[in-house]
């Protein structure tokens, strides 16, 4: 039996091909339209048919239902993309869906699976499911050492140490003397950064007023002495002026709050919005946003993202061709963001999550600033799948560390277009106290 609801645009794409319709395959157009007008003409029976016509009729206007979404992903990618897909459709969804698990209860089977470690790392190892993120990781690594010698900017060994001392700093019961382990590392990363940076950014000034305090702060031990002597002669080399980026008191900060019930009504009309008015989104209100964005929490302040904005209409066309959920309003988006996380913050493998976690809280923000500024936007979601995956690393020239984490359409939203209401979850089903 066909599983209603599931057309080719469902189907995980896994072929490499830019063949694109035309010449004979164009002769594949007729072939779909005689099918259609035969299964039309077949459905076109009785007025009162008993159930199994009824239930013939179903399929059929299922079958009707599968070759219309064909006949798009043909005009969309071709005939050789629509065969080969059609071929791991058959055998993901018809054999499968329709077979398979009618014989071998399918929570079972993946119980049994998953309850394996051979079993489990055979089955994604075969479906080359986590493949782009480990090799991700690994280039990630592998960067991360290349340029800590480069030191073209602070790079991410020398904001976390820095941010490492910001903690210790910042602790009520704080002891005499910390960071010993890492010091002279850390005063090396910034004499090596400033020395190899033409225009040093806030963040190295940032590094240097922290050191500063740190100094000024801990008990001296011999290995920080000698760090403290490096740190002093350095500092009086260069034009250095403290600019007091340094742990302060919480009550130190603008009391400009805002309410409870003025947050709650920016995140209410803050909408998936899908319709949007066919005008030029300025760059300084996105710049504006994105600024916003980075004061969101990131591990060890390392922000192992990019916000790779897009409003030129060809290239915004492309982009949309590889994400799942955009059909029907991908011609309507006037702007468009690629958020990429860069593996290349990390040296652990422990760390291979943090860009989805740091990507995602800095989307949100983002999110709220567009909204702040007239701007509506609307998250797409980006599917591990290899083949598109692929795609997309090719047309935007990522690096081999990097990572889309999701999409994003922008722009000023139609007033007339219409949003999903999209019922949330009560408070009782997310949140819970004390649970274990």
């Amino acid at each position: 039996m066909i599983h209603h609801g599931q057309g080719l645009e469902d189907w995980p794409a896994t072929i490499d091909t830019d063949s694109e319709p035309g010449g004979e395959d164009c002769k594949f157009l007729n072939v779909i339209d005689c099918i259609r007008d035969s299964i039309t003409s077949v459905t076109s029976i009785g007025e009162e048919p008993d159930m199994s016509v009824f239930l013939l009729i179903e399929e059929i206007q299922c079958c009707m239902s599968i070759i219309s979404s064909a006949e798009r992903v043909y005009k969309k990618h071709g005939f050789l993309f629509l065969a080969q897909e059609g071929i791991h459709y058959l055998i993901d969804h018809i054999l499968f869906q329709s077979f398979i698990w009618e014989l071998l209860p399918e929570h079972k089977v993946k119980s049994t699976i998953a309850d394996s470690r051979v079993l489990t790392t055979l089955l994604f190892a075969i479906r080359q499911t986590f493949y782009t993120e480990q090799r991700a990781v690994l280039h990630g690594q592998a960067l991360y050492h290349e340029f800590e010698k480069k030191r073209s900017d602070p790079e991410h060994r020398l904001i976390r140490n820095v941010h490492r001392l910001e903690k210790g700093l910042s602790m009520k019961n704080r002891r005499p003397v910390f960071a010993e382990g890492y010091i002279e590392e850390t005063v090396t990363d910034a004499i090596e950064t400033h020395s190899t940076t033409e225009n040093p950014n806030k963040q190295l000034w940032w590094a240097l007023d922290v050191l500063d305090e740190y100094f000024e702060t801990v008990e001296e031990t011999e290995v920080i002495r000698k760090a403290a002597i490096r740190f002093n002669e350095f500092k009086s080399s260069i034009e250095y002026e403290s600019g007091n980026r340094i742990p302060q008191l919480r009550k130190s900060l603008e009391n400009d709050s805002v309410s409870y019930k003025e947050f709650r009504k920016l995140a209410e009309q803050r909408t998936s919005t899908r319709w949007f008015q066919q005008k030029p989104v300025p760059r300084e209100l996105v710049d504006k946003a994105v600024e916003t964005a980075v004061e969101s929490p990131s591990a060890c302040n390392r922000q192992p993202f990019e916000f790779r904005i897009y409003d030129d209409e060809d290239i915004i066309e492309e982009i949309t061709k590889l994400p799942v959920g955009v059909s029907g309003y991908e011609d309507n988006i006037p702007c468009i963001a690629v958020i990429v996380g860069k593996q290349r913050a990390y040296f652990h493998n422990r760390d291979r999550h943090v860009i989805y976690i740091d990507a995602s809280l800095a989307a949100m923000s983002f999110q709220f600033g567009l909204e702040t500024l007239g701007l509506a936007s609307c998250c797409i979601n980006w599917p591990v799948i290899p083949q598109r995956e692929r795609k997309m690393s090719k047309l935007l020239s990522l690096d081999d560390d990097e990572q889309v984490i999701m999409l994003m359409a922008i722009g000023y939203p139609d007033p007339e277009g219409m949003i999903p209401y999209s019922e949330k979850k009560n408070l009782d089903s997310v949140r819970s106290y004390n649970k274990v």
